[in-house]
């Protein structure tokens, strides 16, 4: 369904990072992740590379599905609300989503972000393009941003089962790694919660699923002229192998849908790493259009739209 065919007051912005489609992408897709500079041929070589090497990027088509199955999911409940897609790097732009959904006839938006970490450095690029989005709309729409839904218990149950699933396969001797993508050490400094949040749900996650057994890290750490957070998922998986502990589970638990920094980071560098050092690599698949991500995505929306529900839905320990 077209932008232009859907109407009534208040809608769903769903907000991803944003992917290139194709090899004729990459360069327009790595000027606006570098902020408008241009990047070098040798960039433009290297992340072609890395695409070809995972067969190019699910994530629009991911997406899109995400977006349909959120609103059949809320159709069903009796609420006739459109979901729309935005990202912050290519297309759908949420700068361009927002002004289009206004002349739909949408007044009021609840948008979320597709990381459930309310992080300044993860949220900020969001903030701008939605304020960029609503200037482009001329002020005829509002936007409500449903930040920090890392505990709700749809989020957390996905990947207890998952963990729990994955688990009855592997030998005793395993250990699950809960990675997410590295932030530069100044975020922390500057007061940044990010390894606060994570740490919630990792916790919520490990209860949740029963673990005896299980260890955070960090991974796709970038800019190597600066420090960034860690321990890097090498060095623990290092760690763990020296144990005795060489059957090693990754659940990428600050993502939720595939795309580079899990199909290449983790399934190509990551894995590779683990065989040339002896350790077995396995990994938990991602939530992407799961029913589960479906019911959470439900409930942040229905807690939008409801004054009486908490903000911020929570997992209940057991």
């Amino acid at each position: 369904m077209t932008v232009e065919s859907r109407g009534g007051g208040v809608g769903v912005l769903l907000m991803g990072y944003g992917s290139p489609l194709g090899p004729e992408d990459l360069p327009g897709y790595l000027t606006d992740v570098l902020g408008g500079r241009p990047p070098t041929k040798v960039m433009v070589e290297e992340y072609r590379r890395r695409y070809d090497l995972i067969g190019w990027s699910p994530q629009l088509r991911i997406l899109t599905s995400l977006q349909t199955k959120l609103e059949e999911r809320l159709s069903r409940d009796g609420e006739r609300v459109p979901v729309f897609l935005g990202t912050k790097h290519w297309s759908p732009h949420i700068a361009d989503t927002i002004p289009a959904a206004a002349a739909a006839g949408v007044r009021h938006m609840v948008a979320i972000p597709l990381s459930p970490y309310a992080s300044p450095w993860i949220l900020s690029p969001y903030q701008r393009a939605i304020e960029e989005g609503r200037q482009r709309a001329g002020g005829r729409i509002t936007v409500d941003l449903r930040a920090g839904w890392h505990l709700n218990p749809h989020w957390v149950a996905y990947w207890a089962d998952c963990l729990g699933e994955s688990l009855k396969g592997l030998p005793l001797n395993s250990i699950p790694l809960l990675s997410a993508h590295s932030l530069p050490e100044r975020c922390r400094r500057a007061g940044d919660a990010y390894p606060e949040l994570l740490a919630e749900t990792t916790h919520a996650i490990a209860e949740a699923a029963h673990l005896e057994r299980w260890d955070f890290t960090y991974q796709s750490a970038g800019n190597a002229t600066e420090p960034w957070l860690g321990p890097d998922i090498t060095e623990k998986m290092m760690d763990w192998s020296s144990g005795g502990f060489p059957e090693q589970l990754v659940a990428p638990i600050g993502f939720v849908f595939d795309h580079l920094e899990v199909l290449y980071d983790l399934d190509v560098v990551v894995r590779e790493f683990a065989i040339r050092h002896g350790v077995q690599y396995h990994r938990v698949p991602l939530p992407n259009d799961h029913p589960q991500m479906v019911d959470a995505l439900r409930q942040v929306v229905r807690q939008a739209l409801s004054p009486n529900q908490p903000s911020t839905p929570t997992f209940r320990r057991r």
